[in-house]
């Protein structure tokens, strides 16, 4: 989208949305209707892009008793709220990105374009208010998220209003209930397209506010030298916390709406910036802030210059994490076997049951080669996770599936589907095992274990080795997204933002699906005499869309 048409749209929104909450014939109306759309927690500090989308409802939508309609078709609404006019609410999944976003519409299977945002990606869910752009486009509202992985949330979503048998379209608030309630907890799930929802006060007012609430309990602290403060402060929690502390000392002061204006100020100061901050590498040895996904291609990068053995590469990726399962090759079995029990027991200074536990079912169940089993590499998995993860009872769906996608890896070609399974069906009788043995019944966690890895794990394999062959890579190997899949081959995006069309036959085209992720690298470089088109070289992976947010 643009950022003039998101900014507009959100300044009339926000604008109309103060109007209304100073008319005093709506002041129970507003509240009541915040508890219908927030529930429980109507009277609490909410995020602002879900504020945002509060007003976007009760201003577009709710038909308002006090007024006797919804209040942007009436005046002295509707005049103002007349650019807003054509708006509509609904899910939608982008399938191509280039000059501007293709989207398609879930709830009646239309293809729909989108402003394009920097941030979007093919297989983003877009989860929200559309308003009408130019020239028969659409721009995302600035507060409608982005949800990851798209793909398999709009299918979850279209079987369960099959089985309700809707026969309409949602409205926003039961879109804010059923999905984006469900999904906002998860920060790796949710983006936000645009600039931050500007605030629904001018920051000159919350200044003023602030400043009367220190006064009234004679402190003696400025609201305009804490806004400065704030404005500077990368992160609200720092500054607000220990204010908020000596506040609680030193005067009577509600510490909620102190809390809750110097929050509004700092999302004043910074409305509209997009996040920078990187996360540290998960293991020595990365470049700091370097991405798993990146690791993964500058590990290929270095292991195909030094003319590694492909299959030997790919084998050993699991590595990039932390897993090493050849760190005691050379002792002898006894001598791995205590090293492993001592592993696990200490767990690198964590005192988590998983380790333990583990050890304890292999002995129990007899499994041979026990090191090398996919619960010994889980444990050094959950160990070495950038937040460790070790207690059974606090292991979630994702860290099962973080598993799965280091086994599909770390096989070969030809037996990668296979391999998965087994590792699925090995935590899932080990899970058995906690339930008959250990009075600990966390089998709910595996059942929910689902997404595109497994669902797809043949076709997968199988485009994976319809695209490899053995020419040397002219570059260096990437990571690229399927954007668009035709006759004689498919257009990729990479995480540069650079675009190719790769040459690939029927036969490997038949396996690939639009939002398939491929580690990969081109036999030359950019020709410029035949344009952007490339053809594959070398040993091919072919994840998942889902897998990105394991590995970004």
């Amino acid at each position: 989208m643009t950022r003039e048409d998101a900014s507009r749209h959100t300044q009339i929104v926000a604008q109309l949305s103060r109007d209304l909450a100073a008319n005093p014939r709506l002041h129970s109306e507003l509240q009541r209707a915040r508890r219908d759309f927030f529930g429980g927690d109507s009277q609490g500090d909410q995020d602002p892009a879900a504020e945002h989308r509060f007003a976007e409802w009760f201003l577009l939508e709710r038909e308002s008793e006090a007024l006797g309609a919804v209040p942007a078709s009436i005046p002295p609404y509707d005049a103002a709220a007349a650019e807003l006019e054509d708006s509509f609410v609904g899910l939608f999944l982008i399938e191509s990105v280039s000059e501007h976003c293709t989207a398609r519409d879930i709830q009646n299977d239309e293809v729909v374009e989108i402003e394009r945002s920097a941030s979007l990606q093919v297989g983003d869910l877009l989860v929200g208010r559309l308003y009408p752009a130019m020239q028969e486009r659409w721009c995302a509202s600035a507060a409608t998220p982005a949800l990851r992985p798209g793909r398999t949330i709009a299918d979850a979503f279209k079987r369960d209003v099959g089985a309700l048998e809707i026969q309409r379209r949602l409205n926003q608030i039961e879109l804010e209930h059923l999905l984006l309630r469900q999904h906002a907890s998860s920060t790796d799930a949710v983006t936000t397209p645009g600039p931050t929802p500007a605030p629904l006060a001018p920051l000159e007012h919350l200044e003023a506010d602030l400043d009367q609430l220190l006064n009234s309990v004679g402190d003696r602290h400025a609201a305009e030298v804490i806004s400065q403060q704030l404005a500077l402060a990368p992160r609200p929690g720092a500054l607000i916390g220990p204010l908020l502390d000596q506040l609680a000392f030193d005067t009577d002061v509600d510490l909620d709406k102190a809390r809750r204006l110097m929050l509004e100020i700092w999302n004043a100061h910074h409305a509209g910036e997009a996040a920078s901050e990187t996360e540290e590498s998960p293991q020595g040895g990365g470049a700091p802030g370097e991405s798993l996904g990146e690791q993964l291609v500058r590990r290929l990068d270095e292991g195909l210059g030094g003319k590694q053995d492909v299959e030997e590469l790919f084998a050993n990726l699991e590595r990039i994490a932390g897993v090493d399962a050849d760190t005691e090759v050379d002792a002898d079995e006894a001598a791995r076997e205590e090293a492993l029990v001592a592993r696990l027991e200490q767990g690198d200074g964590d005192a988590g049951d998983l380790g333990p536990l583990v050890t304890e079912y292999h002995w129990e169940a007899e499994v041979a080669d026990a090191e090398e089993s996919a619960l010994s590499l889980w444990v050094e998995l959950q160990r070495n996770a950038p937040i460790p993860v070790t207690d059974v009872e606090s292991i979630g769906s994702q860290d099962i599936m973080r598993l799965l996608l280091h086994v599909y890896l770390r096989s070969a070609p030809r037996e990668r589907s296979s391999l998965v399974r087994a590792a699925s069906k090995e935590v899932e009788r080990f899970f058995d095992w906690l339930a008959v043995t250990q009075e600990m019944d966390v089998r709910d966690v595996a059942a929910n274990v689902g997404g595109a890895l497994l669902e797809h794990l043949d076709r997968l394999e199988a485009a994976g080795i319809a695209l490899s062959n053995d020419a040397p890579p002219g570059d260096a190997p990437g990571l690229w997204q399927v954007e668009e899949i035709g006759g004689d081959g498919f257009g990729a995006r990479g995480d540069d933002g650079s675009s190719h069309w790769v040459n690939a036959d029927v036969a490997a085209l038949q396996h690939l699906e639009v939002g398939d992720l491929l580690l990969a690298g081109f036999r030359d470089p950019v020709n410029p005499d035949t344009g952007l088109h490339r053809s594959i070289a070398g040993m091919v992976v072919v994840l998942p869309i889902d897998a990105r947010s394991l590995i970004d």
